[in-house]
Formats: structure tokens, C-alpha cells, sequence
């Protein structure tokens, strides 16, 4: 469709073209060199010719404009779904910006001229209902273009789970709540952190082949105790089994935490980043960048678990994901 509208626009552009030059080689050639006398109504008709095609010139104009830029996205997203949405438009667009349901969508270019490509996702607890979709186009005119969609959130009806741990895990000390604040308030300060660059270009893949223990979502209760839904999903593995990068990116945060155990954060820029809790021991470090498919840690069962796995997490712009849609991405 947008193929054939920029066809469409570029022949009526030509035509409009043909008429305005036509209505002025005519005109000044009546008023310059035609000596025949020109009634008051020859001259009315002669000027709302002009304006007519003038009009006509802005509205093939503003027509191809309209048509310039269109938007790929979904009607609907699941809570802690994520998905690519594309830009298409002509070779002229420099930058594109956006935003959905309070969070920053950013864009990058891809090997199509005039294509851009960005990540939407819904967070694991949203609301749902309906969320706007706010895009900002600039060209290189400096001219801007500004495109919404309405996004419907849906329920991701997430099943339940019981698990019965140690009381130490659901009854907790004073030195245990100050351990667990500081640790919420070092990751939420790392999720606030949003890298202007991608530092991926290849499909994700998964960590570490193995049997699901814990599927994502799960509305968690332990010793019968309500509490924050699972925002990973749970790969049983021996101890020691390598785990592997899922992408390029750079080793953002390293720690030893309460619940989670030992802990690794990959930054993989603009906000995407990708986690893996309970861990044995560590192969990089702070710092370090890595390429996908690297040794990164290996598999454990520290902090609160019941046997060794690795949860392997992903949050896109402070918003909780599903991993299995971040290996389903395809960037176009």
C-alpha cells in the first residue's frame, strides 16, 4: 500500500507540475505578446485558473507528505509481552523518537532505507485496558511528523504456583529487610540507566537449554504467602552447567542478593537488559563487554530456591518480559 501511494503521489506531482508550467508559459505569453484586448472576465477566469492549480499543487504535495511515513504495530500486547513495531517512510527520515504507556520506545535504523525499527513492550503487571502509542518522525527538512496508535493491553492469564521454602525466606530479620532494600534500590537504579546505543544485532538465544521448572508470570505463593509474580523463567540444571550470553552487550552489575542469590545483569543498550539469578560462580566481570554465546557464569542455588537452576529475566525500559518473546525477535 505504501509503495503504491508513493507512486500514485509522484505521478500526480508530475502532472501538477505539467499544469503549472503550462499556466504560465500561457499567461505571460497572453499578457506580453497577445494584442487581442482581454474583457474583465478573461482575466478573472485566467487568475482562478492559477489559484486552482496552485491548490491543486498543494494538495498533491501535502498528499505525498501524508502518505510519506507509515506505521507497523500490533493492536494488542499481552501483559509482559514485547514485540517490534516499524517506521517506513522515505530516505529523509533522520531520526524517529516515541513513547508507550509512560515508557521511552526507541528506534534504530535497519539495512531498508527509510526503515526504522523499535521494541514495544507491556510490563508484567500492567493494567489492562487500552495504552497510547506516541511517535515522533523528524526529517531532514526539519520538518516533523507526529504518529498514535491505540494499543490494547491484555490480561495474560498467568497461571498459579505453591512453593514451601525455609521461614528465613517469608519471616524476615531487620538485617534481612535492610539487605533486600538496598539491593531493590542498586537494580532500580540500574534499570533507570538507558544507554542511547543497541549493542545487539543478532537474534537473541537462550542461555541454557534444559527442563522449565517455573514458567513466566506465575502468581507465586510461598508457605502459602502471596508474593511478586515470577518474572523469569526457571531452567533446571546441575550446578555448574556453563550459562551463555544470550546477546552481545556489556556486564552492567554483579552482586550478591538476598533472594536472588549470585546475581548478573547484561546491558544490552536502550534500556533492554537481561539477568540471571542464582548462580555458582562468575566467568566475567563488571565491565566486561561479551559477545553472544560466551561463558558468563555457571549454574547454582544460591538465595531463595529449592534446587539448582538458573532464572534467566529480561526487562525492556524498567518493564518486566517475557524471555520467550525476546528469542522470538526478529529484526527486520
Amino acid at each position: 500500500m505504501w509503495i503504491r501511494n508513493q507512486i500514485l503521489t509522484k505521478e500526480a506531482s508530475k502532472t501538477s507540475v505539467k499544469l503549472i508550467s503550462l499556466f504560465f508559459k500561457n499567461y505571460f505569453f497572453n499578457i506580453y505578446f497577445s494584442k487581442a484586448p482581454r474583457p474583465p472576465q478573461h482575466q478573472q477566469r485566467i487568475f482562478v485558473f492559477a489559484i486552482s492549480v496552485l491548490l491543486l499543487s498543494h494538495l498533491v504535495f501535502s498528499s505525498a507528505s501524508t502518505y510519506a511515513t507509515e506505521l507497523t504495530c500490533p493492536k494488542e500486547i499481552f501483559q509482559g509481552g514485547i514485540t517490534i513495531i516499524t517506521i517506513c517512510g522515505d530516505g529523509d527520515i533522520i531520526e524517529v523518537k516515541g513513547s508507550f504507556d509512560t515508557r521511552d520506545v526507541y528506534f534504530n535504523s535497519t539495512s531498508l532505507s527509510g526503515t526504522y525499527f523499535g521494541l514495544l513492550s507491556a510490563n508484567l503487571t500492567a493494567k489492562p485496558g487500552i495504552k497510547r502509542l506516541n511517535i515522533t518522525v523528524k526529517k531532514s527538512d526539519g520538518t516533523k511528523e507526529m504518529i498514535g496508535r491505540e494499543i490494547m493491553v491484555k490480561d495474560g492469564n498467568f497461571k498459579t504456583q505453591h512453593l514451601t521454602v525455609s521461614k528465613k525466606w517469608v519471616q524476615y530479620s531487620a538485617e534481612d529487610l535492610k539487605r533486600i532494600k538496598e539491593d531493590n534500590r542498586i537494580v532500580g537504579a540500574l534499570y533507570r540507566k538507558a544507554t542511547g546505543t543497541m549493542l545487539w544485532s543478532k537474534p537473541f538465544i537462550m542461555p541454557l537449554e534444559g527442563r522449565i521448572s517455573s514458567e513466566f508470570g506465575l502468581r507465586r505463593f510461598f508457605n502459602g504467602k502471596p508474593r511478586a509474580p515470577h518474572s523469569g523463567i526457571d531452567i533446571a540444571q546441575p550446578s555448574g552447567t556453563p550459562v551463555s550470553s544470550p546477546n552481545d552487550g556489556r556486564v552492567a552489575l554483579v552482586r550478591d542478593m538476598f533472594f536472588s542469590g549470585n546475581s548478573l545483569f547484561i546491558d544490552h543498550g536502550q534500556g533492554l537488559y537481561t539477568m540471571f539469578f542464582h548462580l555458582s560462580e562468575f566467568a566475567v566481570s563488571e565491565g566486561d563487554m561479551v559477545i553472544q554465546g560466551q561463558t558468563i557464569a555457571f549454574v547454582g542455588a544460591t538465595g531463595r530456591v529449592t534446587g539448582a537452576h538458573l532464572h534467566f529475566g529480561v526487562r525492556h525500559t524498567r518493564n518486566k518480559v517475557s524471555p520467550w518473546d525476546i528469542v522470538n525477535i526478529v529484526v527486520p
